[in-house]
């Protein structure tokens, strides 16, 4: 096929194609054709290694059970001899320098007596009867947690000394306020 263009000096030129010979139809197909591949050859590799795998997670599953079992028999060997120096230090009069164990409660257990009156909740510390007071609504409407907190910290002491009274007394006091309406 020729194929005519002009240059910029006004002649027309012709440019000619290099034509390409014609394969035949048949022959192009099988071109194409990808080659299938042999799959028993390609399978066997892929369980040997899937075999490989199963049996390194199995051998790893083993040693960590094993490296925990080391560590479970540690700590315990560790806590035997360390209540023994413990109670060695105690009997001595002496501060054990060894960290853990449980702390001892920040303070006692306290119960709260909680009900409802005319004009708002008595709560009273259990056992403490100095302690009784009567909470006005309007005061737990406002907070509930400050007004219980106000009342552990009045007749328990600080929270820093006493730990999370109020927390449990606001509690209570939310429980008898639903109760109330």
């Amino acid at each position: 096929m020729a194929k005519k263009t002009k240059k910029g000096n006004g002649k027309a030129k012709v440019a000619v194609k290099p034509e390409q010979p014609k394969q035949s139809a048949p022959k192009a197909k099988e071109a194409q054709k990808p080659q299938a591949p042999d799959l028993e050859a390609l399978r066997k590799p892929v369980l040997d290694a899937n075999a490989g795998l199963t049996k390194a997670e199995t051998e790893a599953k083993a040693l960590a059970d094993k490296a925990l079992a080391l560590v479970v028999q540690a700590k315990g060997e560790y806590r035997e001899a360390l209540g023994l120096y413990r109670e060695a230090c105690r009997k001595a009069g002496v501060d054990c320098e060894f960290p853990g164990g449980r702390s001892e409660n920040v303070s006692p257990k306290v119960s709260f007596i909680v009900e409802k009156a005319d004009k708002g909740i008595r709560v009273m510390v259990k056992g403490k009867p100095e302690s009784e007071e009567v909470i006005p609504l309007a005061a737990l409407k406002a907070s509930i947690g400050k007004a219980a907190y106000a009342f552990t910290d009045k007749h328990l002491g600080p929270r820093e000394r006493v730990g999370n009274k109020g927390g449990g007394l606001a509690n209570r006091l939310r429980a008898v306020m639903a109760g109330k309406k």
